[in-house]
């Protein structure tokens, strides 16, 4: 499905992120991720890198999506190994769970600068390359059902609904240029940044979920590689709700 294609994660070291970079890497891709600096991700990016599955391969390191030097060295380091960048996940993302009142500013800055700033750094680095190669290219954002405004995590809906706001401008400006942009919205999904919800806050989404259970990252990542490998014209600057029937997040 991906023969041939170089992409990008970020964010790939674990949760979605990482199901991203094994359904690539398995769909034939050759994946270059990044995760953050800390300990944690630090030992998946060392133990990820050495996947190998048929043509596809991963190589992680250690970037800050924030950093427009790191963007680069990101990009650098794809086009150096494998000669060109094809596809792009913009899938790093942090949370802080805050009442609107009482979030912090410097908190605030936090998750606007990793969520959207982040992703526009990545989002402009990607097309600065898919324009240059003349290849066009895929740019797939996650999103969440937390965009429509969620109680307790304004920084992060409202960051999210600039992410969406920034993929249906990709979409329109630069599809004559054969790049598609697309978003795909999870449902409740089981990963580290969701450990963080009470057992409540869980049951409340699994109860309002026609599955009624959770998702896994691998089946956010198996819509997510579909995307990488469709057409421009499948899904351009549309958000793709992979939710299980899941309409809206619980207040």
């Amino acid at each position: 499905m991906l023969d041939g294609k170089v992409t990008i994660v970020t964010g790939g070291s674990r949760g979605i992120g990482r199901a991203c970079v094994l359904s690539a890497v398995g769909h034939g891709s050759r994946v270059v991720f990044c995760s953050r600096t800390d300990g944690t991700d630090s030992r998946d990016v060392e133990a990820a890198a050495g996947m190998q599955g048929g043509p596809g391969a991963a190589i992680g390191i250690a970037a800050d999506v924030t950093d427009e030097a790191s963007v680069g060295a990101l990009f650098d380091l794809a086009r150096e190994r494998y000669g060109a960048v094809h596809c792009v996940v913009n899938n790093a993302a942090v949370s802080r769970e805050q009442l609107l009142v009482s979030t912090a500013t410097a908190d605030w800055d936090v998750v606007m600068n990793v969520n959207l700033t982040g992703c526009f750094l990545v989002a402009r680095a990607a097309l600065r390359c898919f324009l240059e190669q003349g290849t066009g290219g895929r740019i797939v954002a996650i999103g969440t059902l937390s965009q429509n405004g969620v109680v307790g995590n304004a920084s992060y809906a409202v960051s999210k609904g600039g992410l969406a706001g920034l993929t249906r401008h990709i979409a329109r400006r630069y599809a004559r240029f054969g790049v598609g942009s697309s978003m795909v919205v999870p449902g409740y999904v089981e990963t580290p940044m969701s450990a963080a919800m009470s057992d409540d806050q869980k049951r409340a989404l699994i109860d309002g979920c026609p599955l009624r259970r959770a998702g896994s990252p691998a089946e956010i990542a198996s819509v997510v590689t579909f995307l990488l490998a469709a057409s421009t014209i499948v899904a351009n600057g549309r958000a793709i709700f992979a939710t299980g029937g899941l309409t809206e997040v619980p207040p």
